[in-house]
């Protein structure tokens, strides 16, 4: 698998850059899931939103997010995530190069 990462010609709020996940093999092969956030925020640093859907799930409206992506448990979380922030971070200072990179996840 290999994650690219594209940063924002300009900052949104605090998104620097968006980044997708590459299939290389299996039945996957070719495929690509995008929909991943990098974000700079004062108090967090970098993270990574995950792709979601908002959906309604009372009667007050209020919305919960329904993410596509789910882990067997929290550390493969983590790991996906420090793979695309690691990707983000080898690019920073080169002049918005888009960049692929192996992913050992």
């Amino acid at each position: 698998m290999k994650i690219k990462v594209e940063p924002f010609l300009m900052k949104k709020g605090n998104r620097v850059a968006k980044a997708a996940i590459e299939f290389d093999n299996g039945v996957l092969s070719g495929f690509h899931l995008v929909g991943f956030t990098i974000c700079d925020d004062s108090e967090r640093g970098l993270f990574v939103l995950f792709p979601a859907s908002i959906t309604k799930h009372d009667e007050n409206g209020k919305t919960k997010p329904f993410f596509f992506l789910r882990p067997s448990d929290d550390k493969q979380l983590e790991q996906l995530e420090s793979a695309i922030l690691d990707s983000y971070e080898s690019m920073i200072g080169r002049f918005n190069a888009p960049k692929a990179v192996e992913a050992k996840v």
